[in-house]
């Protein structure tokens, strides 16, 4: 887990990087092309949250460091002000525009290389956006997806062979295989059953009380999105738009639940539209029929018990549908992400896409195109699978706005992206697996982790747990 220790002056890490591009350079100093990448030519040596230092005095001349990096959260620690290592830049957080910080941080990476130091930039808003989460549960049965997400899919999965069928869809959106169901002509409703249930990696919600308040389960609104299409005569038909399509069962850890019922005028913003046969996954809610469950806010629901943690073996969580057999459906995904994710991915806010443009363009690359070769890379720590959609577009785009100069490197704990699914300590992803997830699908280029070599594991002192026996 991330530990953001105010005491971590001591707590030396040795960047084992894994690049897929050369980098830019270490302690010694060399020419910048700007819009180029550098080669580095010496191994970094630092320490997380090593400004502390605040007066330049021990980073690089006694401990021989050659880069500067600082912790940050959100909302209200952000870069610290110069020569001051108790306060922080009050403008420097999620919620404020570029404009209003960027000369000071880019003061910061003048002194950092006037002081021969690189800058892992660790930054708020870049927190924000790299954390948010997006799932995307498969319908159909596991033989038909990915065998490396296999954890996506479910244990329990209907396929009759007519009726319900996994069927090859690319039709009105469609980009792969989908559950077709069709209903009974001569006896509507006779079919109606559970089409899959009983998820296998269903522990990426139930993290409500982790202690980094801004990346827990419980500080965001979760939205649930079924992606689902219609036959066309049917639900433009007047007669047929109370007719039931389906309910969505959303299970907490405990297995409480709460449902929603899908109509088919929930396919059409107003009874005077016409809906086109595509696929959707958000619906409108509708007189007599609103879309209410959809939409989980902020809280405990998913788990209200501070004792649960990784490796849970009653997790009850599910996502999962009931198909009435009153209507042709077809079901492609259930799409779980939280408000992060959504504003990012599914909302394409333009203002988080600003963000993104201006700490890139408006203060790294502005210094690399000054000659100051200081920013390194853009940093975030550990992080859970569901954070990959979100850290995969914020480096394209690093990449894109710079480029091809600044990418995300990310801190990769093993445990942590494989805690979801159940008995996790007995499952390892291959390298292979973990180049597909971090590489492939996400684009990193630098992958870093942390041993803590200064640090051991005492089961027989101080009643276990981790030990160090640096001089503090």
């Amino acid at each position: 887990m991330k530990r953001k220790n105010l005491i971590a002056a001591v707590l030396i890490s040795i960047s084992l990087i894994y690049s897929f591009s050369r980098i830019e350079s270490g302690r010694n100093k060399v020419s910048v092309n700007p819009g180029s990448v550098l080669v580095q030519d010496s191994f970094l040596l630092g320490a997380m949250h090593d400004y502390l230092d605040s007066t330049y005095v021990y980073l690089s001349d006694t401990l021989g460091f050659n880069i500067w990096h600082k912790y940050t959260i959100p909302k209200g620690w952000g870069w610290p002000v110069m020569y001051n290592n108790s306060l922080t830049l009050p403008a420097d957080q999620l919620d404020t525009p570029v404009y209003r910080y960027s000369a000071d941080i880019r003061a910061r990476l003048d002194t950092n290389i006037s002081n021969g130091l690189l800058t892992l930039m660790d930054r708020p808003k870049f927190q924000y956006l790299a954390f948010g989460q997006r799932s995307d549960y498969q319908c159909e049965d596991i033989s038909k997806v990915d065998p490396d997400y296999w954890f996506y899919t479910y244990h329990n999965n209907t396929d009759n062979g007519s009726t319900v069928k996994d069927t090859l869809d690319y039709s009105n959106g469609g980009t792969g295989y989908a559950k077709r169901c069709l209903y009974n002509r001569s006896n509507p409703g006779s079919n109606a059953r559970m089409l899959f249930d009983s998820l296998r990696g269903n522990m990426e919600h139930i993290n409500t009380y982790w202690g980094v308040t801004w990346l827990g389960d419980s500080h965001y609104d979760w939205y649930i999105m079924p992606r689902i299409r219609i036959d066309t005569a049917f639900a433009n038909n007047p007669a047929n738009q109370d007719v039931e399509v389906c309910r969505v069962v959303i299970n907490n850890r405990d297995g409480d639940s709460l449902t929603q019922v899908i109509k088919v005028k929930n396919f059409k913003e107003t009874e005077d539209s016409t809906y086109l046969g595509e696929y959707i996954e958000e619906y409108y809610s509708r007189p007599g029929n609103p879309i209410s469950n959809l939409k989980i806010p902020a809280g405990y629901w998913f788990n209200n018990d501070p004792e649960v943690s990784f490796g849970d073996q009653n997790c009850r969580v599910d996502f999962k549908v009931f198909w009435y057999d009153k209507c042709d459906m077809w079901i492609d995904r259930i799409r779980v992400e939280d408000e992060p994710a959504h504003n990012l991915l599914t909302l394409k806010s333009s203002e988080l896409e600003e963000y993104i443009r201006a700490e890139v363009q408006d203060i790294a690359m502005a210094e690399i195109n000054s000659g100051n070769e200081s920013p390194y890379k853009f940093y975030i720590e550990e992080f859970e699978m569901n954070h990959l959609p979100c850290i995969g577009y914020l480096n394209k785009k690093i990449i894109e706005y710079s480029n091809g100069r600044m990418s995300l490197m990310v801190n990769y704990n093993h445990d942590l992206v494989k805690a979801f699914i159940p008995n996790s300590w007995q499952k390892l992803f291959s390298p292979q697996q973990v180049k597909k997830y971090l590489i492939d699908s996400a684009g990193l280029r630098e992958i870093f982790t942390e041993c803590y070599n200064l640090e051991g594991w005492r089961d027989d002192e101080h009643g276990g747990g981790r030990e160090s026996y640096v001089p503090t």
